[in-house]
């Protein structure tokens, strides 16, 4: 795939947080995923390096405590091969009525079509604040 192919396949997998498509999530992502963020996991639970399945586990478990889902808005992309980086700003109300916001960066690395390594960057502590307790 193109540099424009990749970038097209990111913002589509940006736009299925919304949704809560699970399916399209897997289908999007390979079988041998590494999806890494930041943070100490023994502070942040999401922390860490998750497989296909550890990760989508965590966005249904996410997802349920949300009224509606999360946006993702793609505030701008640069690729280069078969990597793409993305600014990332999401937005989504708890069904505690919490607002969740943040800002990220993400590497995704494609192959063949599909996702295969992931570095996200977020504000882990804005996680916590909103998601615990």
């Amino acid at each position: 795939m193109g540099i424009a192919e990749n970038k097209a396949l990111v913002e589509r997998f940006c736009s299925f947080y919304g949704t809560q498509d699970f399916r399209s999530f897997r289908d999007m992502l390979s079988d041998d995923l590494t999806w890494w963020i930041n943070g100490k996991p023994h502070l942040f639970a999401g922390a860490g390096t998750m497989t296909k399945t550890q990760y989508i586990d965590m966005l249904r478990t996410n997802g349920g405590a949300l009224e509606g889902g999360m946006t993702m808005t793609v505030v701008g992309m640069v690729a280069e091969g078969d990597c793409v980086a993305a600014e990332l700003r999401s937005h989504a109300v708890t069904k505690t009525g919490k607002v969740y916001s943040n800002d990220y960066h993400i590497l995704f690395e494609l192959r063949d079509g599909k996702i295969v390594k992931v570095r996200e960057y977020l504000d882990p502590m804005h996680g916590l604040e909103v998601f615990s307790g």
